[in-house]
């Protein structure tokens, strides 16, 4: 779903988007600093390599981000060292020991992206800006785990054991539970949006609601069904059909499901995020939480959009420049 853009009078933020900006931008300065250090200390040619890849992208959106606070007269955070050197005897410090930090904080990465992104309401520019920092930061966890498993440096954690016989794939006890998790997750979303659908009176919304139905949740829900029937995990109880009884459509105004679609939705990203990170043993698993993720990024966008036009979005307070 396609909605214009909403163009605002002057340059103007609201005070949590300007404070994530800064908040982003500090973070930056910090992972640069970081990053400087390690290749003081990196032996391994490949970890080398990903360190440069990641400082390059960081960099580059070090730039972005410094024309958005100026643009907005936002007072920017200290600029990390321009350069970092250290006496320390490098072979005190083991590439496979900075190789995990890495991971770590790669993986924090995309939580602040995406705690920054579901507050984004206002400006879309910052929202397509983020979304965009958020992609690069969900691949960049990506490569790593490849690289970590490489080295022979990713640790395998507890095993789902009770895979059928047949099933030529290994998968992580979380990974297990996180797909018994998201499925019931999705069994409750089905469930409430056919009631939010059945008491909806604006047609557009209407219609919004039923396209999440049928092309987002109940297709997710089956393959997750298909994944668990695969793997041999006992299913949870799929949710009833929903009658309503009776025109009581006036018990629940329009703006308020929609604000609860948004909240469930901007909700979902982080429990989405939280799967991902988990998901290091079957690649073909993560490759399917990672899906999920990046999809409901652009619900978010989407709904944000359409809140805007039907003037169902509280307006936050807005960020005053000194």
């Amino acid at each position: 779903m396609i909605f214009p853009t909403m163009k605002k009078k002057g340059m103007q933020v609201n005070v949590q988007e300007a404070s994530s900006l800064w908040d982003i931008l500090k973070t930056n300065y910090m992972a640069v600093e970081l990053m400087q250090m390690w290749q003081n200390f990196v032996h391994d040619g490949d970890l080398k390599i990903l360190i440069g890849l990641f400082l390059r992208d960081i960099r580059d959106d070090i730039k972005v981000l410094e024309e958005q606070i100026k643009k907005y007269g936002i007072a920017g955070p200290d600029k990390n060292r321009a350069a970092v050197t250290s006496a320390v005897n490098t072979e005190a410090l083991m590439d496979e020991y900075m190789a995990q930090e890495f991971f770590i904080f790669a993986q924090e990465n995309v939580e602040q992206l995406l705690r920054a992104l579901r507050t984004v309401t206002d400006s879309d520019p910052i929202r397509k800006m983020l979304m965009k920092f958020t992609r690069q930061a969900i691949e960049r966890s990506d490569g790593i785990i490849a690289y970590l498993r490489m080295k022979g440096w990713l640790e395998t954690p507890p095993l789902y054991t009770q895979i059928p016989a047949g099933v030529d794939e290994k998968l992580g006890a979380g990974e297990a539970f996180h797909l018994f998790d998201h499925l019931t997750f999705r069994y409750d979303n089905i469930s409430q949006t056919e009631i939010y659908y059945a008491f909806a009176k604006d047609p557009e919304f209407k219609q919004m609601i039923k396209a999440g139905l049928q092309n987002s949740l109940k297709k997710q829900a089956a393959i997750l069904e298909n994944e668990l029937a695969h793997f041999g995990i006992l299913l949870p109880k799929s949710p009833k059909d929903f009658n309503l009884p009776g025109n009581y459509t006036e018990l629940i105004d329009d703006d308020h499901m929609y604000r609860m679609i948004l909240a469930g939705i901007m909700g979902a990203t982080i429990f989405h995020a939280q799967a991902l990170k988990q998901s290091t043993v079957n690649d073909r698993v993560r490759r399917i939480f990672k899906d999920l993720l990046l999809k409901e990024i652009e619900y978010v966008d989407d709904l944000l959009r359409f809140g805007k036009l039907k003037g169902w979005l509280n307006p936050v307070p807005q960020f005053k420049v000194q």
